[in-house]
């Protein structure tokens, strides 16, 4: 049985890092002369706690409850939102594909090209995996001066079609951990634990949304198929969508050369 995906210390420092980096902290009026005037005032009326230590804890406990529950809400935060390599996944309740959105849909993303003239332009060569060589394939521009390749297998019998297309599997490979691919899903838990080669990888079974980012503009789409995500350790990101079991999709994605 799949089990859901937990936070790694990785992920909760890159979650916290960019939580932080998007919080708008309100100003802090100064509070010291509220503070010395009272202390003053206390001290006139000779008004003075028969224990201070015990005022000054109750002081120090507020404060200490008031920091857990700041941090409980950024861990809660974080889970929220994970990271592998140049794409993010985000839970945001509620977000389930509509039928307004359309199926991924390469043509969308730019010119269909031979596998050999988009490496050849996008300046590297991810691995392929065995078996049929992609029909199809597209120079992704990030905008983030490293563009990615989009490969692309029509339906076979070795791939079945993806719900909604004419494609059997599409296969994403990004240079570099800038996050211009975005995953939405709908719970935490829809997401899977998996491995490919030892390496940390995420498996998604369920409808999400999928969106790309280009100096183009935004590309949004509706999955409905498996998703297999992880990053090689040459530092490229896969993201393999497929209509192959959870144990199908990892033996096909070790199997790549």
């Amino acid at each position: 049985m799949d089990e859901p995906m937990p936070m790694s210390d990785e992920d909760l420092r890159r979650a916290l890092g960019a939580l932080g980096r998007e919080i708008a902290y309100p100003g802090t009026p100064s509070m010291s002369p509220a503070v010395v005037a009272r202390l003053t005032s206390e001290r006139s009326a000779g008004r003075r706690p028969p224990l201070p230590g015990a005022a000054l804890w109750s002081r120090r406990r507020v404060v200490v409850l008031v920091a857990v529950g700041v941090l409980a809400a950024l861990a809660l935060a974080a889970a929220a939102r994970l990271a592998i390599g140049s794409i993010q996944i985000r839970v945001q309740p509620g977000v389930t594909p509509s039928a307004s959105l359309p199926p991924v849909e390469p043509k969308a993303l730019g010119e269909p090209l031979s596998p050999e003239a988009a490496i050849a332009q996008a300046g590297f060569a991810p691995a392929m995996p065995a078996g049929p060589t992609p029909d199809e394939a597209y120079l992704v521009d990030s905008g983030f001066g490293d563009p990615g390749l989009l490969f692309a297998w029509r339906r076979s019998q070795t791939y079945p079609a993806l719900p909604g297309t004419g494609h059997g599997m599409l296969l994403l490979a990004l240079q570099g951990d800038a996050g211009f691919v975005v995953k939405t899903v709908d719970r935490f838990d829809e997401l899977r634990r998996a491995t490919v080669a030892g390496r940390r990888a995420f498996w998604i079974p369920v409808p999400h949304v999928f969106s790309v980012s280009t100096e183009a503009g935004t590309e949004t789409f509706s999955v409905t198929g498996n998703v297999l995500i992880w990053q090689a350790a040459d530092g490229i990101t896969y993201r393999l969508e497929t209509t192959l079991g959870r144990a199908d999709a990892i033996t096909l994605a070790e199997s790549f050369s």
